[in-house]
Formats: structure tokens, C-alpha cells, sequence
């Protein structure tokens, strides 16, 4: 098996849209141009059969290993042939010790990258001195009826919800124009503390959204904005990226309401699964969970120089 650099990215392309979902696609990854490593895997020299990507960066003269902004996981994807179990797992494991031994080799001073849900064999991570740290998302499936989705909310969400209607709170689709998009999602970031990457969050919105890939609900009384939630999606999974209110409106419901309407979206669409995104923070996880969704694992491995890595014990113990 050989690891190395992608140089027919149409190729890459081509199968991890396919393969690694939206987030591995052409059109969201466009949104980084150049800056974007992408890492094939061969079986020989020419026949490729899985990838992943990474950010690697400079600052204060130390190079960092890490996931785009606004991407959830590495899109890792590979091609098994083999029929066998145990040979698939075998083959399995040899990916990812590769994959790992790529990581190494490129040296980087910090290095904290995240994997998708479905790969679950973090040993040579470990046998390799990474942290591998847990995190979580939710997920809904959509193969049901919505009565039965709605029947699985905690009854506060779903009173939320009926008081939100009851106001006469107006969602609308596609209603905001994606400068506008934009702009709100600046302030809503930025008054909740999170980072911006204002150039990377200004091409989710110029370069990638489109009807066939995106979707916006917005939230109206009166005509004020009250809040709104940004969704992308593949053929099967619906993804909320985005989403943030007007506190200062006074009406209860509103994202919930959104939420909703976002989950009937994704289900009219053609979507399987309805996910939420990462959910780590203690708050907005008790948000998600109301919804009623199946709580799923996805794991993230860290590893820095010694001396870097001691300092980040002091402030990010959790993941070091």
C-alpha cells in the first residue's frame, strides 16, 4: 500500500464524494483552494482506492496538523475487495497504521485530527503514543414517519415548538440572500465567543451553497428576524451546520421551531439521517438531545512535541 500526496484531484475527487459524503466532496472542499493537503491511498502506484485531507499550517514558525474550519473529520475513505472478515478487518488495520505512519512522518509540531464515525480502529493511534479522545454527535434517522420523529422530542421541545406556532412565528426557506447568510452568521459566532473564519465561513456561502446541497430556514414575527439555522446535505445525510437567534426578540421556541422545519427538509429531500454536528458542548448538547436523536461516537486523536504537549495539559487537559 502506498500513502502520498494527490495529484489527479479529479480522481480523489471521484470517489470521495462517493465515498466520504459531503465533506469529502469537490464542492465543499473547493472552499479551501490550495491550502488543502489531500493524501491518496494506493494499492500500487496508480490504483487508488481511499484518501483523507488535512490543514497543515505555520505560526510562530511551528507547523500544525488540523481539520479545515467548519469541517467535522478528515474524510477518511478506503476500498475493501475482500469478502472475509477477518481479512477485512486485517486490511482495515493495515489503513490505518499506514495512515498513522503518514501523520508521524510529517512531523508537525501539534497535531489534532478528527475521523468519521464509521472508523472506529484508533489501536495504532494508540500503540503510537496519540491521545485518542471520544467526541460525540447526534443522529436521527428519517426512514419514518415524522408524526413518529416529533413523537421521540422531549415534551418541553415539542411544547416549545407549539408556543412558537402559537406566537405566530413564520419559517421560511431559502429566504435570506447569502450575503445576508453571511453577515448573521458573523455576528451570531462572534457574540457567542466562537471563532470566525470569516474567509472560509464567506466561501461555505459564495463557492459551495447551492439548491442542490444547502438549505437556510429562517425564522419571522413580524417581519423581524428572529433566528436562523444553515443546513448541507449529500444524497443521504442532512448535516446542521449553522444556527443562531435573536435573543433579544423575547420569543420562546424559535430554534427549536427551526429545528423542526430543518428535519422536515432533510426527510422531503430524500435524506436517511438527520445530523447535528458535534455535540460537545454541555448546553447545545442538551439541546440536540431533546430531539430525541441516537447519540454517536466519533474519535479524534492529538499529539504534540513533549514540551507543547506539557503546556496544553495546564489548559486542555481533557484532550491532552
Amino acid at each position: 500500500m502506498i500513502l502520498k500526496p494527490i495529484s489527479d484531484k479529479e480522481a480523489f475527487f471521484a470517489r470521495s464524494g462517493h465515498m466520504g459524503g459531503v465533506f469529502a466532496s469537490r464542492d465543499w472542499l473547493r472552499i479551501y483552494g490550495e491550502a488543502l493537503s489531500l493524501v491518496g491511498i494506493y494499492k500500487d502506484e496508480h490504483q487508488l482506492i481511499g484518501g483523507f485531507f488535512y490543514l497543515s499550517v505555520k505560526k510562530y514558525g511551528f507547523r500544525f496538523i488540523k481539520l479545515p474550519p467548519y469541517t467535522p473529520h478528515c474524510g477518511l475513505f478506503f476500498i475493501s475487495e475482500s469478502k472475509n472478515k477477518s481479512s477485512a478487518n486485517s486490511f482495515a488495520k493495515e489503513v490505518m497504521e499506514d495512515v498513522c505512519a503518514y501523520i508521524t512522518a510529517q512531523k508537525a509540531t501539534l497535531t489534532v485530527l478528527a475521523f468519521p464515525f464509521s472508523v472506529v480502529d484508533m489501536q495504532p493511534f494508540i500503540w503510537n503514543k496519540y491521545k485518542v479522545v471520544p467526541n460525540y454527535t447526534y443522529r436521527i434517522k428519517l426512514d419514518q414517519p415524522m408524526d413518529a420523529i416529533v413523537a421521540n422530542f422531549d415534551a418541553k421541545n415539542r411544547n416549545a415548538i407549539a408556543k412558537a406556532i402559537k406566537e405566530q412565528v413564520e419559517v421560511k426557506r431559502d429566504h435570506m440572500s447569502k450575503e445576508e447568510l453571511y453577515a448573521f452568521f458573523v455576528s451570531s459566532l462572534e457574540t457567542a465567543g466562537a471563532n470566525v473564519y470569516k474567509n472560509e465561513l464567506k466561501a461555505v456561502f459564495q463557492i459551495f451553497s447551492s439548491t442542490h446541497n444547502s438549505f437556510s430556514m429562517e425564522a419571522y414575527k413580524d417581519k423581524e428576524l428572529l433566528g436562523t439555522v444553515f443546513c448541507i446535505h449529500d444524497a443521504a445525510t442532512c448535516y446542521y451546520l449553522l444556527g443562531g437567534v435573536n435573543k433579544k426578540s423575547g420569543v420562546q421556541g424559535v430554534n427549536n421551531l427551526l429545528v423542526q422545519t430543518c428535519i422536515e427538509e432533510a426527510k422531503n429531500r430524500g435524506c436517511t439521517v438527520f445530523d447535528f454536528e458535534g455535540s460537545m458542548l454541555k448546553g447545545v448538547e442538551k439541546f440536540f438531545r431533546s430531539f430525541g436523536p441516537e447519540l454517536v461516537p466519533y474519535y479524534t486523536v492529538n499529539k504534540g512535541s513533549l514540551p507543547l504537549e506539557l503546556m496544553l495539559k495546564f489548559k486542555k487537559r481533557e484532550l491532552f
